[in-house]
């Protein structure tokens, strides 16, 4: 992989084959609408455009990041295009709050409930495609306005879910020999002057490779290996940053605290894969959606755009709430000191592993519950004649392969129990270094992995086993 990021096309090439095929997307998504909910329900598995990005894109590189960092954020047309907007716009530095990542937290929430919950740009295909395109403008406007690659590391959203998951990644950016760095005397993965260049640019998320400490922040683009072997053609053991294997878990057990905008947009992702899951199973779903469901009837807000952030706002803000407090609030009744912050910022990240372990299973479950859809996805890429022979019956589809039922049952167990483990674990480290209490009062803390996880495995276990 560090070989390839020397040529000058890598990873250029598949950030424009990306960009194609994302602008490819839109196109085929916009030419099928529909205002009918329960034929929306079919349209997105039958639409190309919309199968793709939401049954297998969006898994796929939720599973990338756990594994490889954020590899997605290396090829995503979005860096691509604010990097070029970058270079001829007006170079505004970002001001604290935009720093301070409140903007993506927000921006996710603003897609969770208006987006998804409320437009349903996950089901109608000609919706998902105004998403994308306002998704693509926005990169290149604020490419235009601000410095360097802003976008990528202050509002991108994805991108951020991704950081927090590549937490968990075997593999991560560092440098390979601190010495030569220290010796260096260009600083060219660093210095203003190739800010702006096509190939080989100091960094745009403003790291210094010698600084990086963790997968959290690097888009992995690679530039600061073209600037450091350009820059020092000859000097032997150049470039000296790179992609390199490290321990599972690193940076988890590193047990660095996440700032209050990465709190609140974990909080807000941890009620979201609850919801993912949850879902899947019909006595499952219907105990979730009690709350919301009734207190929208008592609202009398029926299928009003009100609805959908009624149920966004209990489902991912008040349930996660209540999640996250449950251990904070038994451990301070038995006597335990913790601030609220502290738990929040440091014992949060407990949390992740789970979430990451969830959301892997969801991914599991949608990618292998829609190959029946493939059948038809390329005669008949807009969808909406598949759709309708599906709902009239005209159109038979083929039965889920037979290896995939018990396939994803071990796997989703496998996944939550790692989960669970490494989130003990994290526990453990936490309250070893954290507390000063004795260790007796900290087992309210393990309610994380104990209750959190271990309600993702009982209800894997009642549902596939049941």
């Amino acid at each position: 992989m560090n070989r390839l990021f020397r040529f000058w096309w890598f990873p250029l090439l598949l950030q424009v084959i990306t960009l194609v095929v994302f602008v490819l997307l839109i196109v085929d998504g916009f030419a099928a609408d529909t205002y009918n909910m329960a034929f929306a329900k079919i349209l997105r598995n039958t639409n190309l455009a919309n199968l793709i990005v939401w049954s297998y894109w969006w898994p796929v590189i939720i599973i990338s990041a756990i594994f490889f960092g954020r590899i997605w954020c290396m090829v995503c047309p979005m860096e691509l295009l604010t990097s070029l907007a970058a270079r001829i716009g007006l170079k505004y530095k970002p001001n604290r709050f935009v720093r301070s990542g409140w903007i993506i937290t927000l921006f996710y929430i603003l897609i969770l409930f208006v987006g998804i919950h409320t437009l349903s740009i996950h089901r109608v295909p000609f919706r998902m495609s105004i998403y994308l395109l306002a998704l693509l403008t926005s990169t290149v406007i604020v490419g235009l306005v601000f410095r360097r690659n802003t976008f990528c590391a202050y509002i991108c959203p994805v991108g951020h879910l991704l950081g927090l998951y590549a937490r968990l990644a075997p593999f991560g950016w560092s440098t390979n020999d601190m010495s030569i760095c220290r010796s260096c005397k260009d600083h060219s993965c660093t210095a203003s002057v190739n800010a702006y260049v096509f190939q080989g640019r100091s960094c745009g998320v403003g790291l210094n490779p010698t600084d990086i400490d963790d997968n959290t922040n690097c888009l992995l683009c690679g530039q600061c290996i073209k600037s450091c072997d350009h820059n020092n053609p000859g000097i032997e053991g150049r470039p000296n940053p790179g992609w390199f294997v490290r321990s599972w878990f690193k940076d988890i057990f590193a047990l660095k605290p996440m700032t209050a905008a990465q709190t609140a947009f974990c909080l807000v992702v941890s009620g979201f894969v609850v919801y993912e899951l949850f879902t899947e199973w019909n006595v499952t779903k219907g105990l979730l959606l009690w709350l919301p469901d009734n207190i929208n009837m008592l609202l009398g807000t029926g299928n009003s755009w009100s609805h959908g952030l009624i149920k966004s706002l209990t489902l991912f803000v008040i349930l996660p709430t209540l999640i996250w407090l449950l251990p904070y609030g038994l451990f301070r009744v038995t006597g335990g000191k913790l601030s609220i912050e502290k738990f929040l910022s440091v014992f949060g990240t407990a949390f992740i592993p789970i979430m990451a372990a969830a959301h892997t299973v969801k991914a599991l479950l949608k990618t292998t519950s829609r190959i029946p859809y493939w059948e038809n996805a390329f005669t008949d890429p807009v969808g909406v004649e598949s759709a309708s022979g599906i709902l009239d019956k005209s159109i038979q589809l083929a039965s889920l392969p037979a290896w995939r039922d018990p396939a994803v049952t071990v796997l989703s167990l496998v996944l939550i129990c790692c989960g669970i483990t490494v989130s003990t674990v994290v526990i453990r480290k936490l309250t070893m270094t954290q507390l000063h209490s004795p260790e007796r009062r900290a087992w309210a803390l393990y309610l994380i992995p104990g209750l959190y996880g271990g309600a993702f495995a009982v209800v894997i276990c009642l549902w596939r086993f049941f």
